[in-house]
């Protein structure tokens, strides 16, 4: 492919030194076509939060954003942009791109899933555990294998005093990845917090075992 007719890049965008990178935006320009180049897209916007390159990520994001009329490839823009305010813990801004992507309708159940559990998270961390439990709800009726959600959803009942309730919700988190530890540190805390759930649910204190392996929380598909 000629120089002309490659893909064109953010205003500003610096030519890649990292051998990585210089070889990861090599196959964003040269995209045969859109479904191609927006998949490296995301590859290339996975790699820059990896390497806390954020402004980067949201330059490429925001491009493809403003010339792109696809509702599906908007709302994973949408998705990708909040999973950085996340870990900038922004949260506000988070759940503004996560709402706007939900009200895009998505047509893959897997972005409606990670959408509504990422709602859910933020919503928990700014203390409205009501609105997350509903978001954590809907995601677990799309897909009820996936731990996060009901991991989500046990911070959101613990938060409005539903004890019990959150301690199942732990416990079927740690039920979907028992390699996951922070279901078992989570339901451990709440059992160190609320003695009584030991005599209430006998189930819980054989339900986990921890394992070594930790497994980081990832937002992005």
């Amino acid at each position: 492919m000629t120089e002309t007719t490659k893909r064109a890049l953010p205003p500003g965008f610096s030519v890649p030194k990292q051998e990585t990178e210089r070889l990861l935006i090599e196959r964003l320009q040269n995209s045969k076509n859109d479904e191609d180049y927006f998949r490296w897209l995301l590859f290339v916007v996975a790699f820059y939060r990896g390497i806390e390159k954020v402004d980067s990520a949201r330059a490429l994001l925001q491009m493809f954003f403003d010339a792109n009329p696809d509702n599906d490839k908007k709302a994973h823009c949408h998705l990708a942009l909040g999973q950085i305010a996340t870990d900038e813990q922004r949260f506000e801004t988070a759940l503004h791109h996560f709402l706007t992507a939900l009200k895009l309708s998505p047509s893959k159940g897997n972005v409606s899933y990670v959408l509504h559990n990422n709602t859910g998270y933020c919503l928990n961390q700014l203390a409205r555990h009501q609105e997350a439990e509903q978001h954590c709800r809907l995601a677990l009726a799309i897909d009820s294998v996936r731990p996060s959600a009901y991991r989500n959803l046990g911070i959101s009942l613990q938060g409005q005093g539903d004890q019990k309730s959150a301690a199942w919700a732990f416990v079927e988190s740690a039920k979907a990845d028992s390699s996951d530890q922070r279901a078992y540190h989570l339901l451990s805390s709440l059992m160190d917090k609320h003695p009584e759930l030991r005599i209430q649910c006998p189930w819980v204190e054989s339900a986990i075992t921890p394992s070594n392996n930790a497994v980081q929380d990832i937002y992005l598909i």
